[in-house]
């Protein structure tokens, strides 16, 4: 697995910079590094204000390399988690998304029992239908039952509209992405109305960050994508963001049966590129991957001067960054043609 920092370092300071400019914080979501502190460093010293996870596990690792300001964006559930996420809160500003009164109620209890306090934002369903409490008047009963709770800290509101992440039409994703960060605004409104002070707002995905950054009163992003970008995003409209991530891959056969003479058999597969949004593209030559199996990939070779031979090595594209990151417990961080560095991904497997 290879990312070109070059192309990295470029991506975090062009969206740091559209933050700025706006005047909205950047929250980045490590999922798509597992949590990689040294990635998150790099977009907390270009202007971050924290990071975003998807597990309490990855919250742990982020804490370990010296992560202080983080937001669980789930929820987090069950005795033995909750356990962990007060601890964490002892030593770091952890902040969890919540949408249930009974699991609000056990985590400040769990919280008061060792003397701390964790900060919960209220999950708001703008249109996604996954997590979250209804908009608006809902949300405004939910916060008055949790304020009084000792051992937790209401610090505000959160929304995701993932479900318009790869909406065709470029327009209709605009405005309906706008509209769902609306509602989260609207509902930000009530809670002032009613007296309610609210601290964060928060919100927003790769895909929709432009439609979600002009929206008056969000006041984080938190995006993941971006950093390292796919060919999945690149063709959905994200082309402002190069394509850092790519593996690096070899030719273990020529198959020699009639008609096969363009054809080559790679040692990659399914276990070690995610193929959810389709096969992944060829970067090093004209060509295309048009089987996957598990461990191996057949490749089509496009361009007749091109003779691969067993043992060279053929570059692809990844088209769900996300999911083949996931795959691997370490990356090669590429400087051009230089190995920077073997950097560890240690929030691989956490999926707790």
């Amino acid at each position: 697995l290879l990312v070109d920092l070059d192309v990295v370092e470029k991506n975090i300071q062009k969206m740091a910079e559209y933050c700025k400019a706006r005047g909205i914080n950047l929250r980045p979501h490590a999922k798509i590094y597992k949590a990689a502190p040294v990635f998150a460093w790099k977009q907390i010293q270009a202007g971050a204000v924290g990071i975003t996870v998807a597990k309490l596990s990855e919250a742990e690792v982020l804490a370990g390399g010296g992560i202080k300001d983080i937001l669980i964006a789930n929820q987090v559930v069950g005795e033995r988690k909750i356990r962990r996420l007060v601890n964490l809160a002892c030593y770091t500003d952890i902040k969890v998304a919540v949408d249930n009164l009974d699991n609000v109620r056990q985590i400040a209890q769990m919280a008061v029992e060792i003397d701390t306090t964790v900060g919960v934002l209220v999950e708001v369903n703008i249109g996604n239908n996954r997590c979250g409490v209804e908009p608006e008047g809902m949300t405004l009963e939910f916060v008055r039952q949790i304020l009084g709770l000792k051992g937790i800290k209401f610090r505000g509101l959160m929304g995701y509209d993932g479900h318009l992440a790869f909406h065709e039409d470029q327009d209709e994703r605009f405005r309906l992405s706008t509209e769902c960060y609306r509602r989260l605004v609207a509902t930000r409104d009530v809670l002032l109305n009613a007296g309610i002070d609210v601290e964060i707002v928060t919100g927003g995905g790769t895909n929709t960050y432009r439609s979600a950054g002009q929206v008056k009163g969000l006041t984080e992003l938190q995006l993941g994508t971006y950093i390292f970008n796919d060919t999945t995003y690149f063709d959905a409209g994200l082309q402002e963001f190069g394509c850092a991530l790519s593996v690096l891959c070899t030719v273990i056969s020529r198959p020699q049966r009639p008609g096969a003479e363009n054809e080559a058999i790679l040692d990659i597969g399914r276990k070690g590129i995610s193929t959810i949004y389709g096969f992944p593209r060829v970067k090093s030559l004209q060509g295309e991957i048009y089987s996957m199996p598990q461990e191996h990939s057949r490749l089509r070779i496009l361009d007749p001067q091109v003779n691969l031979k067993v043992g060279d090595q053929v570059e692809l594209w990844v088209g769900d960054a996300n999911g083949t990151v996931n795959f691997y417990d370490s990356l090669y961080a590429m400087r051009g043609d230089r190995v920077e560095g073997v950097w560890d991904l240690p929030g691989r497997g956490k999926i707790t």
